[in-house]
């Protein structure tokens, strides 16, 4: 005939389960410990010595070269700056448009003040100034400055996107006095 047990399975089992989640931990370190003899190869003193003296004449070549090509690449550098600088000056013709800051309208200079007043000034002053640049491999860029008088309310919100779709057909970008970056 078959008995239960006396005591209880319980206390068998959980210091059972302690040991086997102790194991699995250890199991899961095993990884991240390695012996001595599996990564590193035992080198003699006079080998470690040889290869440390390599290391530091690689050090001093390195060295001079550093102190050598500094020059050498702040005169590409500038030579480079320089480029891009009369590239853009040959690709681009800028136009230079301001805000009033007593009114928010728009205006130019050439070389009196004309005011842009509606899209169809903004359309005739893109159509001359693409007729002006016909045979030239220059692009248009208009400028918009914003007034440099930081406490004028000009330009409204409404003025601003109003100035952005005239000129959405053409590259443009804005200039506000104390922004970084220009164009928010």
């Amino acid at each position: 005939m078959i008995r239960p047990p006396r005591r209880s399975v319980t206390r068998f089992f959980i210091p059972l389960i302690d040991v086997l989640t102790l194991l699995f931990c250890i199991f899961l370190l095993m990884p991240l410990v390695s012996t001595v003899g599996e990564g590193s190869v035992v080198e003699s003193p006079a080998a470690r010595e040889q290869r440390l003296r390599d290391l530091e004449r690689e050090v001093e070549v390195l060295r001079a070269q550093a102190k050598e090509t500094p020059p050498q690449l702040r005169h590409e550098l500038d030579e480079l700056r320089k480029e891009k600088i009369q590239v853009l000056q040959e690709r681009l013709k800028v136009r230079v448009l301001e805000i009033d800051p007593a009114t928010g309208k728009l205006f130019y200079h050439d070389p009196e003040r004309v005011e842009v007043r509606s899209e169809a000034d903004a359309r005739a002053l893109i159509s001359q100034d693409r007729r002006d640049l016909r045979g030239a491999r220059r692009e248009l860029y208009y400028l918009i400055l914003y007034p440099r008088d930081r406490t004028s309310p000009f330009p409204h919100r409404e003025q601003r996107e109003r100035y952005d779709r005239w000129f959405a057909d053409v590259a443009h970008g804005w200039d506000i006095p104390g922004a970084s970056g220009g164009t928010p």
